[in-house]
């Protein structure tokens, strides 16, 4: 498999703090027959004077365009892209030396049409591994958690150009990503390599910390999913149990961040989708009415009796 290409696309924009670091762990791949397309959507600091000392290696490739979020730059990219394979990092993530090195064979497989690896989740200097073994048929799976980090992911060429790259539209933002892997997995095979093979930074600037604006995403990428016109009958019903599955989730998100409230409505919406689950409308229904302090100390009293 050594004489397989490989393309890493990164979209930077304003990626001046983090870049360096993250162009250094690509160009540190054990596995060399790879190339680094750098995508500036619209910088406006000094992104580009920094990526310029990299130019030299024949390596790099450095496209600058108007600016049009990450999923446009991702698929400007992918348009460019000279290789079979075609990998994904964010500026502000990095790549472990192997990670090419270990991810390419598992292509091997004819199947396979996108191969992702654990990740090291890295919380302000404290890391903890993510190690999902997921792999084959994996669409089901996907619906109801989104298991692979976009820094992992790589993707056959013929199989981007076959569900047409990423959806551009706005209100993916956070998940297009997520709806990428659904597009694939519908059509192939997912492979896993079971060892941590990228460091995925967790700071106060990312978008996937907001969840409001994470469940308007998550729930826009199933609607996405499920309009899809050759769906069959047990996707469509995935697709519905996973719109379930996410209120439940962002339901018990709010609750833990004492906001009974926001609570309260997801689990309304959980019941909407399923009205034979009367537990969803009976937790609608007490937090819709509970103060957000009273919630805090029930909390605390459960937690002093534990």
């Amino acid at each position: 498999m050594s004489s397989v290409k490989a393309s890493v696309i990164v979209a930077v924009y304003n990626g001046a703090k983090t870049l360096t670091q993250t162009i250094e762990s690509i160009l540190s791949q054990t596995y060399d027959n790879f190339e680094l397309l750098l995508i500036d959507d619209g910088s406006t600091d000094e992104s580009r004077n920094l990526i310029e000392k990299y130019l030299e290696d024949e390596r790099v490739k450095y496209f600058k365009k108007q600016n049009g979020g990450v999923a446009s730059a991702r698929n400007f990219g992918i348009a460019r892209a000279t290789g079979e394979v075609i990998g994904f990092c964010d500026q502000d993530d990095q790549w472990l030396p192997q990670k090419l090195e270990k991810q390419i064979p598992l292509f091997s497989d004819p199947d396979v049409g996108l191969v992702y690896s654990w990740v090291d989740i890295d919380r302000h200097g404290k890391r903890e591994c993510s190690t999902p073994e997921f792999e084959g048929e994996c669409f089901e799976a996907l619906l109801n958690r989104n298991f692979v980090s976009c820094c992992t992911a790589m993707v056959r060429r013929t199989v981007l150009n076959q569900v047409n790259g990423l959806d551009e539209s706005r209100e993916l933002h956070g998940v297009d990503d997520r709806h990428l892997w659904l597009k694939v997995a519908r059509i192939s095979k997912l492979a896993v390599a079971k060892t941590p093979l990228a460091i995925y930074f967790i700071h106060g600037e990312n978008y996937s910390l907001d969840n409001k604006k994470m469940l308007i995403a998550d729930l826009s990428c199933i609607e996405k999913i499920a309009s899809i016109e050759d769906l069959t009958p047990r996707e469509k019903s995935l697709c519905k149990n996973a719109k379930y599955n996410a209120y439940k989730h962002y339901a018990n998100n709010f609750l833990y961040r004492n906001s009974p409230q926001l609570s309260a409505s997801c689990f309304l919406s959980a019941w909407k989708v399923k009205p034979w689950h009367l537990e969803s409308l009976v937790a609608a229904s007490l937090l819709s009415v509970m103060p957000s302090n009273l919630l805090i100390k029930l909390k605390q009293t459960k937690n002093r009796v534990q």
